[in-house]
């Protein structure tokens, strides 16, 4: 008996009763029929993404510029995208837990990521066994704030430009503050310590706000900061902006030299960053769906100027930039950490 699924035919006694030329036409006819109901036509191709709601994780908790960024980016891009988009904060341990999160979901493109410098570079280039990788973990999307880092100092500290400042702090014993070890804020320091050969004593605290407010007490001496979190405080004339960490100026802070222009130091650049991520292994065509209607957004005048209302720089970016942008960084801190044999807490 030959089988073919679903039918069989008996050929028996061939030669004794010979099949015709209708039966086998007929056989073969409900063979192709059923085969054909039994396996994926083209007409039945995958389902075009996306088809329900979309979780965007934040690694932070609700409120400030990282919160208020995701929600302005998710809006958009529920519009543009077609579908729901909710904010999910699972905030802990500087971003790595809702990065964990993402890393370890199912990579459909119903699970994204909005990552930055702490939980996809400093983190990773600071702690072993993560949970997940910065690279291997995650199908970048596209970055979408950036902003670099500035050195200020606390009211009536004395040296008014920064090449005051180093001439200064080689006579005097000078602090600065952080976040924490392993914030961008401690790591910029000692970059910023290791390119301009000043010795400076690193202050941890938990938190950019305990540290500002010891600054503003006049309880340390500098702070390396976002431009973002410390535009107030140099516009009111309570702590002294001597340079930004950066290729170029920041806008809102358009007076303060870059340290290139300050010290003719030439790439020495700090920048704290936000994008869009999928978890690894998420299908090319969802994250070029994603990527397109990203840049798309990224267009809008009204996107663009909810960012700038909140300190934040829009930047143009895609997948290609955004992994290149993991992995120079990842390389840059992490180099740092183990020239440094900096040790988390």
């Amino acid at each position: 008996m030959i089988s073919i699924y679903p039918i069989s035919i008996k050929i028996s006694r061939l030669v004794a009763r010979p099949i015709s030329f209708y039966s086998v036409y007929f056989a073969l006819t409900i063979y192709t029929v059923l085969a054909l109901c039994s396996t994926p036509s083209l007409a039945f191709e995958e389902t075009k993404y996306p088809q329900k709601i979309i979780t965007l994780v934040v690694p932070f908790p609700a409120g400030g510029p990282t919160d208020s960024s995701a929600r302005i980016i998710a809006k958009a891009l529920s519009l543009k995208l077609g579908q729901p988009i909710v904010i999910d904060n699972r905030a802990g341990a500087g971003g790595t837990v809702g990065s964990q999160f993402v890393a370890k979901a199912n990579p459909d493109g119903y699970t994204l990521l909005w990552g930055g410098t702490s939980s996809l570079v400093m983190a990773p280039a600071l702690y072993q066994n993560l949970g997940y990788d910065p690279i291997q973990s995650f199908s970048p999307i596209g970055i979408v704030v950036k902003g670099p880092m500035i050195i200020a100092g606390r009211g009536g500290l004395g040296p008014k430009t920064l090449s005051e400042l180093i001439d200064f702090a080689k006579t005097h014993q000078l602090t600065f503050a952080s976040a924490g070890t392993g914030s961008i804020g401690h790591l910029t320091g000692e970059l910023f310590k290791e390119r301009t050969q000043v010795s400076l004593l690193h202050i941890p605290y938990k938190g950019g706000a305990p540290a500002l407010n010891d600054l503003l007490g006049g309880q340390v001496d500098l702070i390396f900061e976002t431009a973002q979190f410390m535009s107030a405080q140099v516009k009111s004339g309570a702590v002294t902006a001597y340079a930004v960490i950066g290729a170029s100026r920041y806008s809102g802070l358009p007076d303060i030299p870059t340290v290139n222009e300050a010290l003719s130091i030439k790439g020495l650049e700090a920048y704290s960053w936000f994008g869009l991520a999928a978890p690894g292994e998420t299908p090319k065509k969802i994250i070029n769906t994603l990527e397109r209607s990203l840049q798309t957004i990224m267009h809008d005048p009204l996107v663009q100027s909810q960012l700038s209302a909140i300190g934040l720089e829009p930047t143009e970016s895609n997948a290609k930039d955004m992994k290149k942008t993991i992995e120079a960084n990842f390389k840059t801190w992490h180099e740092l950490v183990q020239r440094q044999n900096i040790k988390s807490e």
